[in-house]
């Protein structure tokens, strides 16, 4: 059987993932893999490779189990959070550095990795549209059959989602990748190699899936660690509230998709906003314990990973962002500590920051040591799950869908829900253009360091004007933000292998 380097992985892997280090994608070629290494049964002209119930069923285990890598755990709060206005890089490294200053180079370690994970994450999903469907043993169900293909499909759009909002144009990748022989070389080829196809094309597949996935999924479920309606609902919202800029979004598919989440009275918002973060038990200083979220799988949740003690799949994420043993990634911004407090916001503020003497661990330039803040979402690791998405964003986003359709008490009305479990008063905002900004602050302050305030920003146009008037260092390193700046580059050594892949404009 032969071996080939490619930058897309076929079949099925199950990864335990540790804490990010500079060398540990140059330790192996990360796309080293074979059937015959992963125990996959097949002929050589790839006859079916999977033929049980039980097989599918691993197949989607991997699948859900990509959600601990370090995307997932960790750089999507520094794409999100560290690259806006709502923190900065923290620990003493240059690739994060170069994010957080607007200098991203083709060589950078976060832009190679992400793109690896992300398309990791879609040849998995392609393995199971292309597989499952051809599985006959009578224990895999057509209703679990196609609530597996539903599933898939929308974790691909997710995958592809991320990947266009973060390099713009890339590879449309939907088979699995067949093993390589010499009598079909010629057919594979492109397989491997494909070339960039345009964001248009890319939100073209994405809406397919996604509304496939919509007529598959399970309409509810307690266990949230589960793709169902919801948030496919709610990723449909999203994904038009963008594809076509702000100004140019399909409102009213958006009022839609964010309506269906937000009157499904299975849903709810929780009463007290900490208790969407809250452990089992306060944590002694500046630890993170072991144990569960207080209240996991709660009404508020519409997906979230369901963590368990390594070497499972193991929350390692919470360790990046709090704790004395290393300066921690993405320290809080003075700009976003002063949003908090000029909103009046204590509730938020005191559930997303947590403020520490570091005396004598280190020292920073814009922070006291013995006043020193973490970001303070996660509070214990191992086994504490991580909320992806929660029904504020369906909230926000027809309060949004609403005002830009004229109704401005609807958009108030669903605005002050967010305000008004915060502590907050009722929005004073009663026009088109101050609606706008409120819900876009609201919007910041209900999700700091949850990974959504770039690609929020990146949403409404609004990336360029927001950090180039930020209150506080971050405004000097925006001096070099353009359009082109609002993209990663395409990383250097997938254009080593490609051929067919462009650099990104300004790169």
């Amino acid at each position: 059987m032969k071996k080939i380097h490619i930058y897309i992985l076929f079949g099925f892997l199950i990864v335990f993932f540790i804490p990010a280090c500079d060398s540990f994608l140059d330790e192996k070629p990360f796309s080293d893999i074979t059937d015959e290494n992963m125990g996959i049964e097949g002929g050589k002209d790839d006859t079916l490779k999977y033929t049980t119930a039980q097989q599918a069923e691993q197949l989607v285990s991997a699948m859900y189990n990509t959600f601990g890598n370090e995307y997932w755990q960790l750089d999507t709060y520094i794409l999100n959070d560290a690259q806006s206005d709502n923190a900065y890089s923290g620990e003493d490294n240059p690739n994060r550095y170069q994010i957080d200053e607007f200098r991203v180079e083709n060589t950078n370690q976060n832009a190679t990795r992400d793109w690896k994970y992300l398309y990791e994450h879609i040849a998995q999903t392609n393995a199971i549209l292309t597989w499952v469907p051809q599985i006959d043993d009578p224990a895999l169900t057509d209703a679990r059959k196609n609530e597996i293909l539903g599933e898939a499909s929308y974790i691909r759009a997710l995958n592809y989602f991320n990947l266009v909002r973060i390099y713009k144009n890339v590879p449309l990748i939907t088979k699995d990748i067949p093993e390589v022989s010499n009598e079909n070389l010629e057919e594979v080829y492109p397989l491997l190699y494909p070339p960039q196809v345009t964001p248009e094309e890319l939100y073209e597949q994405i809406i397919t899936d996604l509304e496939f996935a919509l007529g598959k999924v399970a309409d509810y479920s307690t266990f949230k660690f589960k793709i169902t309606k919801a948030v496919v609902n709610l990723l449909l919202a999203e994904v038009y509230a963008t594809k076509d800029g702000y100004d140019g979004a399909d409102w009213s598919k958006v009022k839609q998709y964010a309506e269906a989440v937000v009157n499904d009275n299975r849903y709810g918002l929780m009463e007290n906003y900490n208790d969407l973060f809250a452990i089992d038990a306060e944590p002694e200083e500046n630890t993170l314990p072991a144990m569960d979220l207080k209240y996991e799988h709660n009404r508020e949740s519409l997906f979230e990973v369901d963590y368990n003690p390594a070497p499972l799949l193991g929350n390692w994420g919470a360790s990046m962002f709090y704790g004395i043993d290393w300066k921690k990634f993405n320290t809080p911004s003075q700009d976003l500590y002063r949003a908090f407090n000029t909103a009046g916001d204590q509730v938020r503020l005191r559930t997303s920051i947590k403020f520490s003497d570091i005396t004598g661990k280190w020292t920073d330039k814009f922070w006291p040591s013995n006043n020193f803040p973490y970001c303070y979402k996660m509070r214990a690791q191992q086994s504490a799950n991580i909320i992806v998405y929660r029904l504020p964003e369906a909230i926000l986003l027809l309060a949004d869908a609403e005002n830009e359709t004229g109704n401005i008490s609807g958009a108030q009305l669903q605005l002050n829900k967010i305000r008004n479990r915060a502590g907050l008063p009722n929005t004073t905002a009663n026009t088109r253009e101050a609606m706008r900004l409120a819900i876009e602050n609201e919007h910041r302050l209900e999700f700091a360091f949850e990974g959504k305030r770039w690609f929020d920003l990146l949403r409404r146009g609004r990336a360029l004007q927001v950090m180039k008037s930020c209150s506080d260092h971050q405004r000097e390193y925006a001096v070099r933000l353009n359009e082109n700046y609002l993209v990663w580059p395409i990383p250097q050594g997938e254009i080593d292998l490609n051929a067919n892949l462009e650099q990104n404009l300004g790169y």
